[in-house]
Formats: structure tokens, sequence, C-alpha cells
């Protein structure tokens, strides 16, 4: 009896909970729009340095999230995430460690098809700002945007509603796959049994038994994955921190004074400072304060990324439209 209960525990123990696997999916998206904050920083304060860092975000978090997805599946049998919280994944067929095939197939569910996303996202978005300022025309190219926009929503309904049954069928004991991605590859999380031979490096460094060759062999990697981690859990911090105080007192900070004139203004009095004509479709952007024919800055912005005027960074998604008395 005391045999099979202590099986039985062990059994419940080893099944994630449904807040851990919600827990390590929120920091997997999050780390995308955090590091995407200090590129926008970065462009900000110094546009000729650093504004292809921002023209060029996808690309570039395409490849590091693709260096470290790849450490974590090679070495831990998890996503970056997924490790954080102490899960792995493995074959629900076998209940062992991810295969060659596996993990290449992880690595395109979790650095691939994310890009691909992302990069959708934002022509929808466009789209629809396209189709609320009524710009979609009623040719094949607009009857193809419509298409996309209506497909899109449908697509989003019944993603959000499998993960949803997913979830519930996790909860019920129905299912060991806890997401969607996870049902299709046939791997399952569970808590992983290496976490504590991880710690090996610092607690001998503390203690004073490593040896320089083993001190200088494990520092770097040690290190950098350490900080990873910790900003990571920064991150996670920050965002429940910015949950629990939705409101602020603005009459508590500090009033910042306008910025000085820009001298290039008196050139473009009630012009699209692009196509020098009177505005169609007024647009501001923001980052400059300048304001654009819509159709002229979608396009510009589409190309360049920043700003015709003063060259900081910008995104089409950053326009703001403008409705006065006189349209």
């Amino acid at each position: 009896m005391a045999e099979s209960a202590a099986h039985f525990t062990a059994t419940l123990e080893a099944k994630p909970s449904i807040f851990e696997v919600i827990a390590q999916s929120s920091l997997n998206s999050t780390l995308h729009p955090a590091l995407q904050k200090v590129a926008m920083v970065l462009a900000s304060i110094n546009p000729k340095r650093f504004n292809w860092l921002s023209e060029y975000y996808e690309e570039v978090f395409f490849v590091l999230n693709g260096i470290i997805q790849h450490h974590y599946l090679r070495t831990k049998n998890a996503s970056f995430s997924e490790y954080f919280y102490g899960l792995q994944r493995i074959s629900c067929n076998s209940d062992t460690k991810l295969s060659d095939y596996h993990k290449k197939v992880s690595l395109v569910f979790l650095i691939v098809l994310p890009y691909l996303k992302r990069k959708l996202e934002e022509k929808i978005q466009i789209y629809r700002i396209e189709n609320a300022e009524g710009s979609i025309q009623t040719n094949v190219k607009g009857v193809c945007k419509r298409a996309i926009l209506v497909s899109h929503s449908f697509f989003e309904i019944f993603l959000n509603s499998w993960t949803l049954i997913q979830y519930l069928r996790y909860m019920s004991d129905q299912s060991e796959f806890q997401l969607p991605f996870l049902q299709i590859l046939k791997l399952k999380l569970v808590y992983s049994n290496e976490l504590q031979d991880d710690s090996g490096f610092w607690s001998a460094l503390f203690r004073g038994q490593l040896s320089f060759s083993e001190l200088s062999k494990g520092f770097i990697q040690n290190t950098a994955l350490s900080f990873l981690e910790l900003s990571a859990f920064f991150i996670q911090f920050l965002q429940v921190w910015n949950q629990e105080r939705p409101n602020y007192n603005f009459s508590a900070l500090p009033v910042v004074p306008p910025p000085p004139p820009d001298n290039k203004a008196e050139n473009y009095k009630g012009r699209c400072p692009i196509c020098l004509q009177n505005w169609k479709i007024p647009t501001v952007l923001p980052v400059s304060g300048y304001v654009f024919c819509f159709p002229c800055i979608i396009r510009h912005l589409r190309e360049h990324q920043c700003c015709p005027v003063t060259n900081l960074p910008a995104k089409p998604l950053d326009v703001i439209r403008l409705y006065d008395n006189a349209e």
C-alpha cells in the first residue's frame, strides 16, 4: 500500500500545473516586445548608429532567439522559457528525451513560425488601418486584402479556441498534451530532473572547490546563461508590477518642457513633407510630430522604417489619423 501511494504521489508531482504552462508561454511571448523596447530606445538615442536595429529588429531577434532556443533544446531538452520554469519536453510515445527530429521540428515551432506570424500580423494591421480609412480599392488586390483580414480573424478564433480546449482537457486529465503545438509534435512537458545538477558550478565556486581550469571553462557559459535567466525574471517582474499598478498619478510626474521647434517645419506648412501637396487623409507621426498624407507616410515607412524628415525610427503602425473640421 505504501509503495503504491508513493508511486501515485510521484506521478502527480511529475505533472506540471496549468499555471506553470501558462507562465512559460507568457514569458516566451514577453521576450520579443521587451527586447524591442531596448532596440527602439537605442535607435531613438542615436538614429545614425542604431536605426538599422529598429529596421531589422525582427531579423536580429530571429537570430538571437534561434541561438538561445537551439542551445536549450540541445542541452536541456526544453525551450528557454520551459527550462526557466523547470520543465522539459519528452516524447509521449517512449517517455524519452527529444530526438534530433523533434529538436529540429521544435525549432521551427519556436522560431520560424512565430517570426512568420509577426510578419503577417504587421501586414494585417496595415490592412486594417487602410480598411478603416477607406483606402482599400475595389480591384483584385483590394479584394485579396479583405479576404486576408477575414481569414486571419477566423484563424485567430480557431487557434484561441483550440488552446482553451486543450487547457481544459489537460486539467481534466483527458489529454497529456498541454498545448496545441505539443499535441501536433506528440510531445509533453514534465518536470526537469537536471536542475539540481546545473547549480553545481555556482555551488562549487562559492565553496572554493573549483580549479582555475574549471573556472575559466565554465565561467563564460554559466555567467551568460545566468544573466539571461535573471533578465527573464526581471522582465516578468516588470510585467506583474505594471499589471498591479495600472493607474498612475500624472500630477506627481515632473513637467517635461516641449522640444524646441524644428526649423524644417517652416517649409511644410499645411503640406505633406513627402509629396509637397495639401494633406490627403492627414496623418501624424508621433515620433517627430510631422503630418503627412496617409498613403505617403505608409508607403515610406514600409520601405525605410524611419521618419522622412528627422530619420527617427518608426513603423507603419505608429501613425495616428487626424480628423479636422475641413473634412
